[in-house]
Formats: structure tokens, C-alpha cells, sequence
């Protein structure tokens, strides 16, 4: 009796699960006008191995791909770019969202021709690994700075360099990516008083901002 009575309950939350699941890869289909019931089938059976091979929940996994979809992930290579997300945020040790928040903030600041997920994701852990910060403190913070930076040439691992030395030296992340941002609009756009203060020191603030967009400029 007690057996069946656990599989009675096993067999209740698991169509509740089921049902919970269903309902959120229908929202994720809104986000995909014209998707085929072909499309929809195999992107769930995606899903499902995406969870059994790496061991995550499909309750984590299906809201991470709303967003990862929402942030323009195509849904062609979003399932390749679901499976390094949760790789990173489980060896990042944390939620698959923040993985997902950090590394599309990444590609979609240096585009896709450029940066990959699994870049980003590689250059951010040699950033935790030289420095003193986290893979969610950096995911949860690298929107401050990698649009700005990207904009004046200055490359993802060049950011990242100066986040390790930074935090390296006891400055929090956030901070360092503040501080970085800062630095870049002076230099991009500097004040009256600052264009004084280096033309008195000689310096040319064009000539800085080109030397910066060219590779290793930060060096």
C-alpha cells in the first residue's frame, strides 16, 4: 500500500512538473513568430536531453532560454548556446539566468561576427581565475562597461584585463567596471577643463582615443 501510495505521488508532481514545463516552452514559442510544430518538437526534445546531460532542471533551464531568446540568440544555435551557459554557470557555481544575462550582454556589446559564448565565457573565467571576483559578480556587472568599451574599439579581453587588476587590488567589481567605464568616456569625451589640464601636459586626447581602438592600445 505504501508503495503505491509513492507512486501514485511520484506519478502527481511529475505531470505537475510536466504541465509547468509545457506551459513555459509555449511561452518561449511566442517569442519565435512562425515556428514550425516540427521546430517546437525538436527544440523540446532539446531541452529535455539539455537537462538530463547536465543535470539541471527544466525549471532553470526554460526561463534562461525565454531570456536567452529575448536577448537575440537565434533559435538555430540557441541550444549550443544554452548547453556553454550551463556549463559556465555550474562551473561558475551559480544560476543559469546569470549565466545567461552575462554572456549575452558580451556578444551582443562586440556582436556575433566577433565574440561566441564560449569566448566570453572562456576570457570571463581567466578573469575570476587572475582577480579577485566571481563568475556572477562579473556576469551581474559587465553591462556597465562592455558597451562603451566596444563602441571605441577596445577589445572584451582588454576590459576583462583591467577588471582582474583592479579587483586583484581589493576593488569590488561593480565598482572596477564603473571605474573602467569612467575612464573610457573621459578619454572619448573629455570635459573642457580635462582638454585644458592635457593640453597643458601635452597630451592629445584624439590621438589617445585612436591609439585605443587600435589592437593592444590598452597595453
Amino acid at each position: 500500500v505504501a508503495m503505491a501510495a509513492a507512486v501514485t505521488k511520484f506519478a502527481v508532481v511529475s505531470l505537475k512538473e510536466f504541465a509547468v514545463f509545457e506551459k513555459g516552452m509555449l511561452e518561449v514559442f511566442t517569442l519565435l513568430p512562425g515556428v514550425s510544430k516540427r521546430e517546437m518538437g525538436k527544440m523540446t526534445a532539446d531541452v529535455l536531453k539539455l537537462s538530463r546531460t547536465m543535470g539541471l532542471l527544466t525549471t532553470d533551464i526554460v526561463p534562461a532560454l525565454y531570456q536567452a531568446i529575448s536577448a537575440g540568440v537565434p533559435k538555430e544555435n540557441v541550444i549550443k548556446f544554452m548547453r556553454v551557459a550551463s556549463k559556465a554557470a555550474i562551473a561558475g557555481v551559480t544560476t543559469l539566468e546569470t549565466a545567461v544575462d552575462g554572456l549575452t550582454s558580451v556578444i551582443n556589446a562586440y556582436g556575433k561576427e566577433n565574440m561566441t559564448a564560449k569566448k566570453a565565457a572562456d576570457i570571463m573565467f581567466t578573469t575570476v581565475r587572475l582577480g579577485k571576483t566571481t563568475f556572477e559578480e562579473l556576469a551581474a556587472s559587465l553591462y556597465n562597461v562592455t558597451p562603451v568599451a566596444a563602441a571605441v574599439g577596445i577589445s572584451f579581453e582588454d576590459v576583462t584585463a583591467a577588471i582582474a587588476a583592479l579587483t586583484a587590488q581589493g576593488v569590488p567589481t561593480a565598482q572596477a567596471t564603473t571605474q573602467i567605464r569612467s575612464a573610457i568616456l573621459s578619454l572619448t569625451a573629455p570635459s573642457e577643463k580635462a582638454r585644458k589640464i592635457a593640453k597643458l601636459l601635452g597630451l592629445d586626447f584624439e590621438k589617445l582615443t585612436a591609439i585605443l581602438a587600435q589592437p593592444g592600445g590598452c597595453d
